[in-house]
């Protein structure tokens, strides 16, 4: 990889990793998926400074060629991520539905004494 390439790709990083944390500063990110994008963050970067080391750990792992094992890596990862958005959903969507049940109990016992208290004047 070019020397211009590599600078590019760090600077681009850079970028993204300052997007990461100024999402966390705003909180419009929770903190248990901002671990997971910080990491990736330094993991690119590693991966940039250090010359060969996806070519090195691609050949201990035994994969043929590099690109592969970046590939596997990458579907691994996003079926992770999608489990836990599907787990993160399927729990709110939960909740959502404790509240709208709370929601309509109370309603029902505010309807209850507004009745009480027109039936008393």
């Amino acid at each position: 990889m070019s020397i211009s390439l590599n600078v590019v790709l760090i600077i681009i990083t850079l970028i993204y990793l300052f997007l990461v944390i100024r999402s966390i500063r705003k909180k419009n990110l929770q903190m248990s998926f901002s671990i997971f994008w910080l990491i990736t963050g330094i993991m690119l970067i590693l991966a940039l400074l250090i010359p060969n080391l996806v070519e090195n750990i691609s050949s201990l792992l035994g994969f043929e060629v590099p690109a592969n094992m970046v590939f596997c890596i990458t579907i691994f990862v996003s079926f992770y991520l999608i489990f836990n958005l599907t787990v993160s959903l399927s729990k709110e969507n939960k909740k959502n539905k404790e509240l709208i049940q709370e929601i309509s109990i109370l309603k029902k016992r505010v309807e209850d004494v507004e009745k009480k208290l027109e039936d008393n004047k």
